[in-house]
């Protein structure tokens, strides 16, 4: 008995073995509790102790019977046997219509009963009992109090209280006034150690995914909305990241649609070889050769052919496309200018895709018409192994100019500017490529900067909302903990259920981005993902979710039972 904060709860939180930290001494049946560990602790609370919460503690979600086999999951008798005891118990205690009933569904007289059937349940030799009427009315605290009376005839029960009314259920009334213990009255000289040894057996096995499982079906709503959360922040950075994809694919068919970008052309028939033997010594350089002019090339569509008198090599690189593509190196391919090409076919756009066939001298070539692009006067380009083979046997003529291609898109402004470091003047699309190069890396940078973005806020959330849920279960622990389970076990339990947590998120995160493509192959909407992003999404959600539960759970377990307890 005493006042409010006078340290009746404490006293009794050290008697249960909760709360070690203080100077003195313990003893419980000739054993210093004072100088067990905690493992020894839980031992001590699972084979001597039943405790009597003042909030009683139960678990929500779970039945009264769940609740009371929480304590059974330690001792050695059956699952029959212990289903039977409870039956049994809680049919003393009144409460045998409500054994499949949840507990969130109970009075607090039936709360209060409960958590006696949970700790009477394995015939605990002390049963310790905080406040056990502190919420109820004096109806139902004058049924408790009798029901402990009665328990207290074949143990020892021990009552923390500031009510004087449940003091006339006593046997023995013990005041705590000023921080001491005052007894009046009492024999406190029984000694009891001479026949009564403390109980320290070894910890049952306990199947930690089991409980960890049952658990998760318990809170299944709370745990899918968990990975709700976490699937979708990971599926939003891969389509920020998808819409990086679609630049990068854009880019990618802007290149192969200008493959003359890549084209370089030097005028000058004089080079003495300095020039040639610089380009073809570079090793971003390719398909270097030297260009003609040619006489009398006849130009064939269908029945119609067009013979041109001369034929000068110009730059590829400065020309624009108006259809198609300039012709690819490797690819029997020609592309003409359009009042070249209106000579076979008024609307141009209907030659792309057609033969022609194309003869020079005694050589011919069949080729396909690639594009048509913008030059005001009769020309054409062809493939640059088609045009090489031109020049075949063309050795002492006058030189007209010098071709050249560069390997990579990438290159092309700096190898421009290395000729013009060498004082060469070369026609190429250098300034158009390097302005196109900036505007390509600047968005590349920005999409970068979003996905990130979106991948910080969403980890910020699904960090913030594992850390709260662990939080939500200090008293789960707590409770777990003065039952008897040690720090070990509840650890092993926590971590099934991260397992379980993570594999949810995964599967919500693979679910999400699966719909996500099969709805834009549908309705063929401009998202590209890549297996592989799929893959590495899926396996992040999983490492993300166990990495932050880690985190979130190292102080959850950490935590002494008293402490977590009043959280």
């Amino acid at each position: 008995m005493g006042a409010l904060g006078s340290g009746k709860s404490t006293l009794l939180n050290m008697i249960a073995g909760y709360d070690s930290h203080y100077s003195g001494d313990i003893t419980v049946w000739g054993t210093s509790i004072s100088k067990l560990n905690a493992d020894e602790l839980c031992a001590y609370r699972r084979d001597n102790i039943g405790f009597v919460f003042k909030n009683y503690h139960l678990l929500s979600g779970y039945t009264v019977l769940d609740n009371i086999f929480l304590a059974c999951e330690l001792n050695t008798s059956s699952e029959e046997e212990n289903k039977k005891n409870a039956k049994e118990l809680l049919n003393k205690l009144g409460l045998s219509a409500k054994i499949n009933e949840k507990i969130e569904n109970l009075s607090g007289g039936q709360k209060q009963r409960a958590a006696i059937a949970r700790a009477l349940i394995r015939n605990p030799r002390i049963v310790l009992a905080d406040e056990p009427t502190g919420s109820l009315d004096r109806s139902n605290s004058n049924e408790i109090m009798k029901l402990l009376k009665e328990i207290s005839k074949d143990r020892l029960v021990i009552v923390i209280t500031h009510d004087q009314k449940v003091c006339s259920f006593a046997d023995d009334v013990i005041h705590i006034e000023n921080g001491k213990i005052i007894a009046k009255e009492i024999n406190t000289g029984t000694d009891l150690t001479t026949s009564n040894k403390l109980n320290l057996n070894k910890a049952v096995k306990v199947s930690v995914f089991k409980r960890g499982l049952k658990n998760f079906n318990v809170h299944i709503a709370r745990y899918i909305a968990v990975s709700l959360a976490i699937s979708i922040g990971i599926p939003a950075f891969m389509l920020s990241l998808s819409s990086g994809n679609i630049m990068e694919k854009s880019i990618s068919d802007f290149k192969d649609k200008n493959t003359a970008f890549n084209n370089g052309y030097i005028k000058g028939g004089e080079d003495d070889g300095t020039v040639f033997k610089i380009l073809t010594s570079d090793d971003r350089i390719e398909n270097v050769y030297y260009q003609y002019k040619i006489m009398d090339v006849t130009l064939s569509v269908g029945d119609i052919s067009e013979t041109m008198a001369e034929k000068y090599p110009l730059p590829k690189a400065t020309e624009n496309m108006s259809y198609g593509t300039m012709p690819n190196t490797g690819e029997e391919q020609i592309s003409l200018s359009p009042s070249l090409a209106k000579k076979f076919d008024n609307d141009i756009s209907n030659l792309l895709g057609k033969e022609l066939t194309l003869k020079h001298g005694e050589q011919e070539f069949m080729l396909t018409i690639s594009g048509i692009y913008n030059a005001g006067y009769d020309d054409f380009f062809i493939s640059s192994d088609i045009e090489q083979d031109f020049y075949k046997d063309r050795e002492g003529e006058r030189r007209y100019s010098i071709s050249y291609d560069v390997k990579n898109f990438e290159d092309i402004v700096s190898v421009s500017q290395m000729l013009t470091d060498k004082n060469i003047e070369s026609k190429t699309s250098a300034k158009e490529v390097g302005a196109l190069q900036s505007t390509f890396d600047s968005l590349s940078r920005l999409f970068l900067i979003v996905s990130i973005l979106i991948l910080v806020i969403g980890l910020f959330i699904s960090t913030v909302l594992l850390i709260k849920l662990q939080n939500s279960r200090y008293k789960e622990l707590g409770l777990l903990s003065a039952l008897g389970f040690n720090k070990g076990t509840i650890g092993k339990m926590i971590v099934s259920e991260n397992l379980l947590l993570s594999a949810m998120s995964s599967i919500c995160n693979g679910i999400l981005i699966g719909s996500t493509y099969l709805i834009s192959m549908i309705f063929k909407l401009a998202i590209i993902i890549t297996p592989l992003q799929i893959l590495l999404s899926v396996l992040a959600t999983g490492v993300v979710v166990i990495l932050i539960c880690i985190i979130a759970s190292y102080k959850l377990i950490r935590t002494d039972p008293a402490v977590a307890l009043r959280k």
